[in-house]
């Protein structure tokens, strides 16, 4: 028997329908395409491998990150808003992060004026808003993400991502209730749009950023006059507070929480669009087709997690393992042999093999999903296309009040639970020796590798819907281990903005090797126009 699916469910698959179909259709012209030369390309796509081997992000980040180093870079050595155009459309063909001969032409100009537009509203900014609590550094990045973002869309358009989010977002809306006491409508639907760009998309800070000020000021992306954006340079503070305070609301990790649950239903949802396209008004015209087509695109999702899995765990390995021999031959030999008198091997050699073994061993020991896990994923996305949910919306409740006397009990516990977590440890490392700078770096690793691994073990878990067991061992597990990745969590933020190999790449290889890189092509197609004027 059939049933007819939700409005909200037709209209993502029309949504969807459309941007892929844009998709195919957004680089077709006549005009000329942009073509770089696949020699310089190589060398230019080598660099970047190397560069992203030492800088762990998420693979579909790392275009606009890449568009984020080029502007800062040009922004500060060209003066012509077309020559930036040019040379980062030539990057980002030479890396590979955009196709070679497929962009047209006419690329080159739409950049040229979104960057007008943003150097303008940079150049803008009065000396008294630089000047009130954010400091210019910080306000050029965050214009330059912004941009980015912006550069980005233009180039491979947000069409798919948007009908997903907009699907996500209303079932979400329908899922999850939150007392007017706690927060307003308006700031619950933006509460729910954050956590479906964190969670879902796995947008980073500056993508949210920008979603939240397209949210916002619509008009900013449509032509802007110069009166409007030297408005804006005027009032950057302002808005750049308000977007900052609803990606900072202290219940923004509640939303989190729930969307997380509802993550493999979105998931494959979209797998099962996007991989029946062709045929999918016969898919939904009839709840066993939708069933059957779940089932494959679990069994597919399964083994791609499985896949992207070993990739992000090597590249963190790759990191890892670099970043420790660098530490052990600029910290630990010297302060063993001079300082101590002695090299430790033991302990030497622990601190090299120990982080690489153990993110290995995350990886190793996580499991396909179960066939009732599969299951759930059928049920509940039958729930979601037929708008007919068999439980109750889930009401959200505050947090615990930081003044509360159970809250200051617990934060006593955990600081307690935090320094026996570590003293063990230490104590442990004492009996083989180990020296006070072995001691850190091992936790600082321990620290790290631990907060990384349950990273990349929660991007597997996001297929699972079947609950956790929990248990005595696992309560024990998990309560001497949050400290350790706490640690870790609190070290990869603070850390990251002083990655001292992103900054050997970034601010003393890159510019020369690009230069190098476009005098080479330029001498490559001197030499061939040569070669055609004898033969």
């Amino acid at each position: 028997m059939s049933k007819k699916a939700s409005e909200i469910a037709e209209k993502f698959i029309r949504d969807y329908k459309d941007a892929i179909n844009l998709e195919k259709t957004y680089n077709e012209t006549d005009e000329e395409k942009v073509k770089v030369h696949q020699v310089s390309s190589k060398v230019a796509f080598l660099y970047e491998k190397l560069r992203n081997a030492v800088d762990y992000q998420e693979e579909h980040l790392l275009r606009k990150i890449a568009i984020e180093r080029i502007l800062k870079r040009r922004l500060m050595t060209e003066k012509n808003e077309l020559d930036v155009s040019k040379f980062l459309i030539n990057e980002l063909i030479r890396a590979r992060y955009l196709p070679n001969e497929k962009i047209p032409e006419k690329r080159i100009e739409e950049i040229k004026e979104i960057i007008e537009k943003y150097t303008l509203l940079i150049n803008n900014i009065p000396e008294a808003v630089k000047e009130n609590n954010i400091d210019n550094e910080y306000l050029f990045n965050w214009i330059i993400g912004i941009a980015a973002c912006e550069i980005e869309e233009k180039i491979a358009p947000y069409k798919k991502e948007n009908a997903i989010i907009e699907f996500a977002q209303k079932i979400i809306d329908e899922k999850l209730k939150v007392p007017e006491k706690l927060m307003s409508e308006e700031d619950r639907k933006i509460q729910i749009y954050i956590a479906v760009l964190r969670n879902l998309i796995k947008s980073d800070l500056s993508l949210i950023e920008y979603r939240l000020f397209e949210r916002k000021h619509p008009e900013w992306f449509f032509a802007p006059s110069e009166e409007l954006i030297i408005n804006m340079a005027k009032n950057i503070n302002v808005f750049i507070g308000d977007i900052e305070k609803q990606i900072n609301d202290p219940l923004g990790e509640n939303f989190s929480k729930f969307v997380k649950k509802n993550l493999a239903y979105f998931t494959i949802m979209e797998d099962a669009v996007r991989k029946n396209i062709n045929n999918i008004d016969k898919i939904f015209s009839h709840h066993l087709h939708i069933e059957d087509a779940i089932k494959e695109s679990c069994v597919k999702k399964y083994k791609e997690a499985k896949t992207k899995l070993k990739r992000a765990a090597i590249r963190s390995i790759i990191y890892i393992f670099t970043t420790k021999m660098v530490l052990a031959f600029i910290l630990e030999l010297p302060f063993d042999k001079y300082i101590i008198g002695h090299i430790n091997y033991i302990a030497l050699g622990i601190n090299i093999i120990f982080p690489p073994l153990l993110m290995f061993l995350v990886v190793v020991t996580i499991k396909v999903p179960s066939k009732r896990n599969t299951e759930l994923i059928v049920q509940g996305i039958k729930e979601m296309v037929y708008g007919k949910y068999a439980s109750s919306p889930f009401i959200m409740k505050g947090i615990l009040h930081r003044s509360s006397f159970f809250y200051k009990i617990f934060k006593f516990f955990y600081v307690i639970v935090f320094f026996a977590s570590f003293g063990i440890i230490i104590f442990l490392l004492k009996q083989l020796h180990f020296n006070i700078m072995s001691i850190g770096l091992f936790l600082f690793f321990l620290s790290v590798v631990s907060y990384f691994g349950i990273r990349i073990r929660q991007n597997a878990r996001e297929l699972v819907v079947v609950k956790r067991k929990e248990g005595i061992i696992t309560f024990a597990t998990d309560l001497f281990s949050i400290p350790i990745l706490r640690m870790g969590q609190w070290l990869s933020t603070k850390l990251s903005n002083i990655n001292v190999f992103v900054f050997i790449f970034d601010f003393i290889i890159e510019a020369p090797f690009k230069t190098f890189v476009e005098v080479f092509e330029e001498w490559i197609y001197y030499i061939k126009e040569e070669r055609d004027k004898i033969y």
